[in-house]
């Protein structure tokens, strides 16, 4: 217990000044803003490998996000709290209803919560059918969204394909149009699954793009 939360702080410290020193960029930050001055909660969806930016710069939301049971996720936990989530232990494979039930308890209350779509082992950028059955369910819009970076390493052996921005580059977080659910009819939730599929590669696609450009 005392290593994780050694490993947890030197994490979150890491993680912070590295975050601190990439200059980001919002594109269609007016999505979640609109939704929240609307009153409504929702669920932010991103794909594995596009998370480092997220943390740092959606610090102190009151987001809540899984984290597995693992030795693993509790180094995870203790950073993701340290930034100022609210965390869910458990995961598919090990005491997943308790995670599902602190997703819905957190959603039910008012707040949003965030879910790595094809984690926690892939297949990469193939989103996962509980996210869309949970929005159908509770009736939550589903918010896609995707970080990049002007320089940046990819840890090709991982199988999320992990994207590290390099220090003091530009980066980039860029928000799609909500995707709404309509029901929880296997139809619907495959069709959904693909629509949710199709607006998280097109906002990567998109921030990637960013720095594509000339002079960019």
């Amino acid at each position: 217990m005392m290593r994780a939360r050694l490993l947890s702080s030197i994490g979150w410290l890491l993680i912070s000044f590295w975050s601190r020193s990439v200059r980001i960029r919002f594109v269609n930050r007016s999505v979640p803003d609109r939704l929240k001055a609307e009153g409504k909660n929702f669920i932010y969806a991103f794909w594995h490998g596009r998370q480092f930016l997220l943390f740092h710069n959606h610090r102190d939301s009151g987001v809540v996000i899984p984290a597995s049971e693992s030795r693993d996720g509790e180094i995870q936990a203790g950073i993701l709290k340290r930034f100022g989530f609210d965390v869910v232990r458990g995961s598919s494979k090990r005491k997943g209803d308790r995670a599902l039930l602190g997703l819905v308890e957190g959603l039910r209350a008012g707040k949003n919560i965030a879910l790595a779509v094809d984690g926690p082992r892939g297949p990469i950028y193939e989103v996962k059918p509980g996210v869309t059955y949970l929005a159908g369910k509770l009736g939550k819009v589903i918010v896609p969204v995707a970080a990049s970076a002007k320089r940046f390493w990819i840890l090709e052996k991982i199988w999320d394909k992990y994207l590290l921005p390099l220090p003091f580059t530009r980066g980039v977080i860029v928000y799609g149009e909500p995707v709404v659910v309509k029901g929880i009819g296997e139809e619907e939730l495959e069709a959904t699954r693909h629509t949710l599929t199709d607006a998280l590669n097109k906002v990567m696609n998109q921030a990637d793009a960013c720095f594509q450009k000339k002079g960019s």
